[in-house]
């Protein structure tokens, strides 16, 4: 029997799929718990036109991200911190890194902010952002005495 899937089944593939399944499989575990429905040349037709408008949708986020990621490549934050003796009075983590894109209004969240450790020195230093869709982009952190 030919159904399509109305969310993500374990072992048999994921939401908008139309699947070939056994006909008592489709009958008596998977309708009814409204996990698929019959594959109708209406309901074909339906889900085809969704797959193209989230595959529109994916090419838009993608070429979006690609323009953030290239706004923010080689891009200078100057943070200004405490120090004595070139060591800084505490030290420089992801959230104030993005706090300060913030500030020249790019929304990245901290979590995106590969930070090996936090910076704990004055000078320059290179940060990787990594966006979505696996693209990443490099800034470089100043980090001046106050």
């Amino acid at each position: 029997m030919k159904v399509i899937l109305l969310q993500d089944v374990k072992g048999i593939g994921r939401k908008g799929d139309i699947k070939e399944v056994s006909d008592g499989y489709a009958r008596n575990f998977l309708m009814p718990r409204k996990l698929v429905e019959m594959a109708t040349d209406s309901s074909v037709k339906k889900v085809e036109v969704i797959k193209k408008k989230e595959a529109e949708m994916v090419q838009a986020d993608l070429a979006k991200t690609q323009e953030l990621a290239d706004k923010l490549q080689g891009r200078e934050i100057i943070i200004v911190a405490k120090e004595k003796d070139g060591k800084l009075f505490g030290s420089i983590n992801a959230k104030a890194i993005a706090k300060e894109l913030k500030k020249e209004n790019f929304q990245i969240n901290d979590k995106k902010i590969v930070l090996p450790e936090p910076i704990k020195e004055i000078g320059e230093h290179e940060i990787k952002i990594e966006l979505e869709h696996g693209i990443e982009a490099t800034i470089h952190v100043v980090v001046e005495s106050a």
